[in-house]
């Protein structure tokens, strides 16, 4: 924590404890006794807090950058395995995904500055997927881009690439697969970008170890779509890269190839950097995989099989020409009966673009069976196949909206009108200042303070939000706390002893408040209100720092941040409340002061709750819920989809698999 928040932090409990003493000093030495407990008992929490507090010294030696590699490169690899199980990418192994240097003019360097000239060729630089990491690491400075249409086997290729560079590691860098449609090139340097997507990928935020990594070289950045930036940004692309990489360091870019030619047409070639181009599939290709999909003796293929070799350049043959489809038409027909229904189904339909849209509108119907988890053994929930449609439809044409392909959970807030979750807070929390200031301070102060405290709580945050934006920044209140806030070091241990603290001192400055309102008048009542208050934010701004722990790597899913969030949430709720709470009692010692203790309780464990993204996500996924939009148990939903395979995961989001599945299910 930085010795000004320190600053802050301590002469805010100090002036209060000042303040309470100086009320209490005509009070006679039984009362002075009573107040010097309570600030020795405040300040003994303190200065457990700073106690608890991790320091440099204790945390032992930083680990070298080898280490930290070894660590981050066991994380990406164990990530991906369960992605491309998840995803039966491995059941395409048997399909020669074929690539080769590509032969469109004007898209690669010269091949002097790409090979070897002694030892390699680019003529010899092809072959399947299985060869993509042993050819990637002849190149002598490993640059690739790897161009080819929607489906093509882009995904397969890169995660290939990246778990056979992983398997072969030894104490190399560290291949990192980063969709890079976040990037803004024109704006933010690519190292930048790395450091922040893998902070957030698997060290809560903290930018520190990725950065060490980046600058010392143990990193291969994979930036999977190029072509999914900004359109207005893709023109500085290439040039960007080149720029962070100096036309040396190791990358892989993957991207589709008309806006690569665009990007070279306006920035010039990747610098030493081999292009490659995968080859779509022909109908021997498709007929060996459709024939490896079932056992040994298995003709339910046949009909197909006949169809595509008797008619090598149909619509059908076309649209099976990617990997993508193939693995469509496996999933919605591959039961015993289904394939020799595809010919019927498909006859009917006059171009390639027809049979791509009707296999991936097939697939949602054919996963939304009942059939066996394979962990537990279990059938699984029972989502039909209209109300999957139905809220995936939803779920999709919000992602269009927006421009994105990140389903976060924290995100989902912005689904929902702010007036909905304004009136809940304006009504909840007025309701409870109003009950509770009107056992301090009368029924009429009590109304007041419920219709004006109701309204702050309720659209305060937006007030707020607003005037930060005139100063050209930005807060979102959606967003949830970082893992590491809670779980390293004690944090969690800190977050409610840092919370109860700073309820301590407002629970202190509201019974101050009603005193210094029967002996002084109103007018000095609220500006003690207005001084607790104050001294309370400052502390809790203050709690940033204090949970801060040292960098540990944690991969990331949707359901471990929110598991975070919701224990931050609840600590900070439980710590502001109990605080406010004691605060009151102490000093009021009377029934009406009890009362308002609790009212006052409750109104802190609100605000710890409604100032988090899980408290917003709990009021999101109820709305959207009564409303019909989204099941209530969302995120159940979700990892079902996942298991399912229609949608995969990248560190805290989900993504629809493809792109073409997140359009299709988007369209009326």
């Amino acid at each position: 924590m930085s010795l000004r928040r320190w600053l802050f932090f301590s002469v805010s409990v100090l002036v209060a404890l000042a303040g309470v003493l100086w009320f209490y000093r005509h009070q006679g030495l039984e009362r002075a006794d009573q107040m010097s407990s309570v600030g020795g008992f405040i300040t003994g929490v303190l200065g457990m807090v700073v106690s608890l507090r991790p320091s440099r010294g204790s945390q032992g030696e930083d680990p070298g950058t080898g280490m930290l590699a070894k660590t981050l490169a066991i994380a990406v690899q164990d990530q991906w395995q369960r992605e491309v199980a998840n995803q039966a990418l491995h059941r395409f192994e048997s399909l020669a995904v074929r690539w080769a240097v590509t032969a469109r003019s004007g898209l690669r360097d010269h091949p002097e500055a790409v090979f070897d000239a002694g030892a390699q060729d680019e003529t010899d630089f092809h072959g399947t997927v299985a060869d993509a990491a042993r050819q990637y690491l002849s190149l002598p400075k490993q640059r690739l881009v790897v161009l080819g249409e929607p489906g093509s086997g882009k995904s397969v290729f890169v995660a290939r690439l990246l778990l056979d560079l992983l398997g072969e590691r030894q104490d190399g860098p560290v291949p990192v697969l980063l969709p890079v449609r976040t990037w803004d090139p024109g704006s933010e340097h690519l190292n930048d970008w790395i450091v922040r997507e893998l902070a957030s990928l698997y060290y809560g935020r903290r930018e520190e170890v990725p950065r060490q990594l980046l600058l010392e070289g143990a990193l291969i950045p994979v930036l999977d779509g190029l072509d999914e930036i900004a359109e207005a940004a893709q023109r500085h692309a290439l040039a960007a890269i080149d720029r962070a990489t100096g036309g040396r360091q190791p990358i892989v870019v993957t991207s589709r190839v008309a806006p690569y030619q665009a990007m070279v047409s306006e920035a010039g070639v990747l610098v030493a950097a081999a292009v490659v181009e995968l080859a779509p599939l022909d109908v021997d290709d498709v007929v060996v995989c459709l024939d490896r999909s079932v056992p040994v003796g298995d003709a339910r293929w046949e009909p197909v099989i006949g169809y595509l070799r008797a008619h090598p350049r149909s619509p059908l043959a076309e649209a099976l020409s990617t990997p993508l489809m193939v693995f469509l038409a496996q999933t919605a027909y591959g039961s015993r009966q289904a394939p020799a229904t595809l010919i019927d189904t498909v006859r009917h339909m006059g171009s390639r673009r027809d049979i791509e849209r009707h296999l991936v509108k097939a697939l949602v119907p054919a996963r939304y069976t009942a059939y066996p988890d394979p962990t537990h053994a279990q059938p699984r929930r029972a989502y039909s196949a209209d109300q999957a449609q139905r809220w995936l439809g939803y779920l999709a044409r919000n992602l269009q909206h927006t421009a994105t392909r990140d389903i976060a959970w924290w995100e989902l807030a912005h689904f929902v009108p702010r007036a909905v979750l304004g009136v809940f807070f304006l009504v909840g929390g007025g309701a409870l200042l109003g009950f509770a200031a009107a056992a301090l301070f009368g029924t009429g102060v009590g109304i007041a303070v419920g219709v004006l405290g109701g309204a702050f709580f309720g659209f305060g945050g937006e007030l707020v939000e607003a005037v930060f934006r005139l100063f050209s920044q930005h807060i979102d209140r959606s967003v949830p706390v970082p893992v590491h806030a809670v779980i390293h070091q004690g944090g969690r241990i800190r977050l409610f002893a840092g919370t109860f603290v700073a309820g301590g001192v407002g629970g202190l400055g509201f019974a101050l408040a009603l005193l210094v309102w029967q002996r002084l008048g109103s007018a000095w009542g609220s500006v003690v209100v207005v001084c607790a208050l104050v001294a309370c934010l400052v502390m809790v701004t203050g709690l940033g720092d204090v949970l801060r722990g040292p960098v540990s790597l944690t991969e990331l899913t949707p359901r471990s941040i929110l598991s975070s969030d919701r224990t931050t949430a609840t600590l900070r709720a439980v710590g502001l409340s109990i605080g406010v709470a004691l605060g009151i009692v102490t000093l009021t010692r009377s029934d009406a002061g009890v009362v308002s203790a609790v009212g006052f309780g409750l109104v802190a464990a609100l605000s710890g709750y409604g100032d988090s993204a899980w408290g917003f996500f709990l009021l999101t996924r109820c709305w959207l819920a009564l409303t019909g939009r989204l099941p209530f148990r969302l995120m159940a939903f979700l990892e079902d989809a996942y298991q399912r395979g229609i949608l995969r995961q990248y560190g805290p989001v989900y993504q629809f698999r493809h792109q073409h599945l997140q359009e299709s299910l988007a369209s009326p």
